[in-house]
């Protein structure tokens, strides 16, 4: 599974900024989970992935963190790390049934 995970908080120009340069960005990607979390709501989360600045964009490829952007990420830069992690996902698991089949 390839996960996207924006960490924001309300009083964050950037992190709308981010918003909204992220818009639309789940109908393109519809297997991809997109998640927002806000730090100042769920500061718990935050200290648990690492998080002190917003916005904070991460990728993960099946649980292991691929990408981190700290600052707007240009939507660009986003969708590639977004394919490269979809890509990894694919490669491992052809790898995976390679392995399987013996």
């Amino acid at each position: 599974m390839v996960e996207v995970v924006l960490f924001t908080q309300e009083t964050c120009g950037a992190c709308e900024t981010q918003r909204l340069e992220n818009e639309g960005i789940e109908d393109e990607f519809p297997d991809v989970e997109f998640r927002e979390v806000d730090v100042q709501r769920d500061l718990a989360t935050a200290g648990e992935y690492g998080v002190r600045k917003t916005p904070t964009t991460l990728v993960y490829a099946d649980g292991e963190r691929v990408e981190e952007f700290v600052g707007v990420v240009e939507r660009e830069d986003l969708e590639g790390a977004i394919r490269s992690a979809t890509a990894r996902r694919s490669g491992l698991a052809h790898r995976l049934a390679s392995v399987l089949r013996g």
